[in-house]
């Protein structure tokens, strides 16, 4: 007789393994849907996750950061353990137009303002909302250890001027884009001043239309080509005001030609000019 096979009795698997893995492999779909929207809202993107984190039980609570006054949300505001303008990143939350952006390395932070936030259509002067976001930044602003640069940029004139566009003001000199530019800039840079900052903290650029982010051809972001950058380096020190110079030298203290400062120890120099006196013989007795 031939021998049997004995049958291999495999463990039965815990009918709860299939329900968590259908569950995880939904909520992977779902992550790679959410990165592959590029345009997705990023505040209801954060309250969809607060809300699956919070059914899954994995956090008590969810902080996201909306305008509404929910037991899940917080009010935006600074961020205490952010340094310079990186503290401005919880309005990037809040700025559904997509109007704010910030770019940061070792040593520079760029806020980039859409000229339409700060600017009424055709216009220099800054209008009531811009005044109102440069208000809420100024806490920030106000206690910068370094100089701020503001930037300022514009688009081709058919776009700036519209239908007073004419084909000569492409020939003025110098450029009328860079008169616009620097208008907005000093438009930013006048009322930080009337706000309190410090004119040595400050300093003012404007580049025209020659320093485009986007292709004009481009009609969904050229818009991004009106704008005014913040920009802060920090390998760069503020100018102290002449008075700060005179202080410090009159502070500094004076040292004598006939002494020799060490490590705060003067000592006495003889003047080698000076002829040596030497002393009378002594007789003998």
């Amino acid at each position: 007789m031939a021998k049997r096979e004995k049958k291999q009795i495999c463990e039965e698997m815990a009918p709860w393994m299939i329900t968590f893995s259908d569950v995880m492999t939904l909520m992977l779909t779902f992550f790679v849907l959410l990165v592959s929207m590029s345009k997705i809202d990023e505040r209801r993107k954060l309250v969809v996750l607060g809300s699956i984190v919070g059914a899954f039980g994995w956090g008590q609570s969810s902080d996201v950061m909306t305008t509404q006054r929910t037991k899940q949300t917080v009010e935006p505001g600074v961020f205490e353990d952010e340094e310079d303008l990186a503290a401005l990143k919880p309005m990037l939350w809040e700025d559904i137009e997509q109007d704010l952006n910030f770019q940061s390395d070792r040593f520079v932070q760029i806020l980039t303002i859409n000229a339409e936030l700060l600017f009424n259509p055709g216009q220099t002067g800054l209008s009531n909302q811009g005044r109102a976001l440069l208000d809420s930044m100024l806490p920030v602003l106000l206690d910068l250890e370094y100089p701020l640069l503001i930037a300022g940029h514009s688009g081709n004139l058919r776009e700036e001027l519209g239908v007073e566009y004419r084909p000569q003001d492409s020939k003025q000199i110098p450029d009328l884009s860079w008169r616009i530019s620097l208008n907005r800039a000093l438009s930013v840079y006048s009322y930080l001043l009337e706000q309190g900052m410090d004119s040595q903290m400050l300093r003012l650029e404007a580049f025209g239309r020659f320093r485009p982010l986007y292709n004009s051809n481009d009609p969904d972001m050229r818009s991004w080509n009106r704008r005014v950058d913040l920009v802060l380096d920090r390998r760069s020190a503020p100018e102290r005001p002449m008075q700060v110079e005179q202080a410090i030298q009159e502070a500094q203290p004076e040292v004598r030609p006939d002494t020799y400062d060490v490590d705060g120890f003067e000592f006495s120099l003889p003047d080698p000019l000076e002829e040596e006196t030497v002393p009378p013989p002594v007789e003998a007795p």
